[in-house]
């Protein structure tokens, strides 16, 4: 199996209340029955099947991502606790590196944690959606407060003391590309993991009448991040540049990450809650089940045989699908097609695709002389997909057959 990472669920509640968040505010309410942090018997299961799972396919590395809900809202003996005895699998499996990442709002960072991650060296990661303004405009506390002050104190301790930042940042079009990028280099960021936000086809972005469209923000953005000497790291262009100059790509992505929610069920990727209640749900559990179970569910089948070659037939037959792999699976969602749609990005996505292409072409025109390469033109593209003969029913049905999730289509 592709996966080398689990998410841990270590809590099942936050200390904010971000409303573009999947785990609570996009239709799912499934987090009320699960217990608000993870017991001691459900880690020793986790390790348990960790083990087997290593020995089965050989795994040379693993890692293990604390997350929430908010994780620091978890004890500080729950992570010496789990780290002693994952140390202890660790030193007998022998030939295997554990890692452990820990994904934080940061609102609760202070000097006790940072010690306390330099002791067991976990690597934290802080979600700041860029600038007051458009941080604030979404993540804010229960009370409907922002929360950039407190995250800020908290990802500046962070830089300070560990001498590394790194950042989760939903892409906010309402904010300027140039306000976003600045606020990072004046925290010193070392990487920003920009993120598109997660939007299905039954519940399309609200836009204004001078909105910026996702595909003109992010251009702005990659313009201003490669003309930058001593620019920080940006994996989703790193990912696209990649993928246009034909470079394997070695990185984690949402395919190779396995969830295990705090009772123990384990589940594909959470952003897939975003599909509607219970979406994600698999009826396995760590502590009756393996892993590599996953595999027997609808939704495993799909997700964890490379979703990015299972892709509708307008994206088959689009000369970008090498480049844009379809998009993440959580956009291409709808409630009568299931993944069978292309992505709601489709057209941003497009766009820019052709941008960073004609960068290229512009940086090595004896290479492009050379190979006779054409130039995307991103009104081509849409108008040839757009003309693509329509499907009848018989068609839709044998397509939605090969995306094996059909009973997840009602849930």
């Amino acid at each position: 199996m592709l996966f080398d990472a689990l998410i841990i669920k270590v809590a099942s509640r936050c200390n904010l209340n971000c409303s573009y968040c999947f785990m609570y505010n996009l239709g799912d309410s499934s987090y009320k029955l699960q217990p608000k942090f993870m017991s001691s018997d459900t880690i020793d299961a986790i390790l348990a099947k960790t083990q087997k799972f290593i020995e089965t396919y050989n795994k040379k590395s693993f890692t293990f991502i604390f997350h929430g809900g908010e994780p620091l809202l978890a004890s500080k003996e729950f992570y010496t606790s789990f780290i002693e005895k994952a140390n202890k699998l660790q030193n007998k499996l022998k030939n295997v590196s554990f890692f452990y990442d820990l994904q934080s709002n940061g609102a609760l960072i202070d000097k006790e944690w940072i010690t306390l991650f330099k002791k067991l060296k976990i690597h934290p990661s802080i979600s700041i959606d860029g600038t007051e303004k458009a941080h604030d405009m979404y993540r804010v506390d229960h009370k409907g407060k922002g929360s950039y002050k407190k995250v800020i104190q908290g990802a500046k301790l962070v830089k300070k003391e560990l001498g590394i930042l790194d950042i989760v940042c939903v892409m906010n079009t309402e904010e300027t590309p140039l306000e976003v990028y600045n606020s990072f280099k004046k925290l010193d960021a070392n990487s920003v993991n920009f993120l598109v936000p997660d939007y299905t086809h039954d519940n399309l972005p609200k836009t204004k009448s001078n909105h910026t469209s996702l595909g003109t923000w992010m251009i702005e953005l990659f313009d201003i991040w490669i003309k930058d000497k001593n620019r920080f790291k940006i994996p989703i262009f790193i990912g696209f540049l990649n993928r246009l100059m034909r470079i394997k790509e070695n990185i984690r992505n949402e395919s190779t990450v396995l969830i295990i929610e705090s009772n123990g069920e384990i589940e594909a990727i959470d952003s897939l809650k975003a599909c509607g209640h219970n979406f994600t749900k698999t009826s396995l559990n760590i502590h009756k089940h393996n892993l590599n179970d996953i595999e027997t569910s609808s939704l495993g089948k799909l997700y964890f045989s490379d979703y990015s070659t299972k892709l509708c037939s307008q994206c088959e037959q689009c000369p970008l699908k090498d480049i844009c792999t379809g998009g993440r699976l959580v956009h291409r969602y709808s409630q009568k097609n299931g993944f069978n749609n292309p992505s709601i990005y489709c057209s941003d996505l497009i766009d820019f695709i052709a941008h960073i292409q004609h960068y290229f072409i512009r940086c090595f025109p004896d290479l492009h002389n050379n190979e006779n390469i054409e130039k995307i033109n991103p009104k081509e593209i849409r108008d040839y997909l757009n003309n693509l003969p329509k499907k009848d029913k018989e068609d839709n049905e044998r397509e939605l057959e090969q995306f094996a999730v059909q009973n997840l289509l009602t849930a």
